[in-house]
């Protein structure tokens, strides 16, 4: 969802600005992790909320998730069965195409690029036989860099190995600083490469690939409108004053913060550690012998 001063990706970010929660299926997991399923059926309740219809599902961890490895591989496998699930193939019954996206030369972008280098792709000898099922994997880069639309390449790429589904990783943005880099969101809906930041693409989906796309995502941003605008209405609320919302948009647009985006401090480690989960994940419902990724708590 994107208006000029709410910028996200994350479907909950929005169902709960709108007190729209009550439409998800709330389950508390092990350590902490909090599991929500929306399926977004109606067109008018898409629309007003800004997302396509589909199934979201999100995890919702604490920072001390991926700073320990029992923890950390009991999201792994919440987050290989949702794959399983969304994806509708089981096991190793088909051929599986990962596809990262982003620019991977920046942190807060590359998250797709690093996910994709952690797969545990099929060997040559599995392919050649395909008597099995496959994990293909390909970071197709930005357009900026490459000259093609992320759409545009994975279309291709479907085209010639005819994939049974798609899985697409990508950096997200957030109105929620307690999301980022630890929520996980996946959904049947597709997505839009740059829309949570207003740089709206083509989407990819099902039109596209002609097989099941899930979109797999980590919030790894906040736009500045966002982080403003909530700052000002929280703080308000707890002085009692009243925000003058005019005047902070005249602000966000006189000192030119409308285009800037907030990364993590240390979001080097933090999308290390959710490249490493989510690869993890992949790996453990799809990879070559169903390899989990060996996972290094920082």
């Amino acid at each position: 969802m994107k208006n000029d001063d709410f910028v996200t990706d994350m479907a909950l970010d929005v169902l709960e600005r709108e007190s729209l929660c009550g439409l998800s299926d709330k389950r508390e997991l092990q350590y902490g992790i909090i599991r929500r399923r929306v399926e977004l059926k109606n067109a008018e309740l898409a629309k007003k909320i800004g997302k396509e219809r589909g199934v979201y599902l999100t995890y919702d961890c604490p920072q001390s998730v991926a700073a320990n490895t029992r923890r950390a591989r009991a999201l792994q496998s919440y987050l290989a069965d949702a794959l399983v699930e969304l994806g509708g193939v089981m096991g190793r019954r088909g051929r599986i195409l990962v596809v990262g996206l982003g620019n991977d030369e920046v942190s807060a972008d590359s998250l797709g690029a690093r996910t994709v280098r952690r797969l545990a792709v099929s060997s040559a000898e599995v392919r050649e036989k395909g008597s099995r099922g496959e994990l293909m994997a390909c970071a197709v880069g930005v357009e900026g860099m490459t000259g093609i639309k992320s759409a545009e390449a994975v279309e291709g790429l479907c085209m010639k190995l005819k994939p049974t589904a798609v899985f697409i990783v990508d950096a997200l943005a957030t109105a929620e600083p307690c999301r980022l880099g630890s929520s996980f969101q996946l959904t049947t809906a597709g997505i839009a490469p740059g829309s949570g930041v207003g740089r709206d693409r083509a989407r990819i989906d099902r039109t596209v690939t002609g097989a099941p796309v899930v979109a797999v995502g980590v919030p790894m941003v906040l736009a500045m409108p966002t982080v403003l605008r909530n700052f000002t209405e929280e703080y308000a609320a707890a002085t009692g004053g009243k925000g003058d919302e005019y005047k902070l948009r005249s602000i966000i647009a006189e000192k030119r913060l409308g285009g800037l985006l907030v990364a993590p401090k240390d979001i080097v480690r933090v999308v290390e550690n959710a490249a490493l989960l989510l690869a993890g994940a992949l790996n453990a419902a799809y990879g070559e012998k169903n390899r989990t990724t060996t996972f290094q708590a920082f």
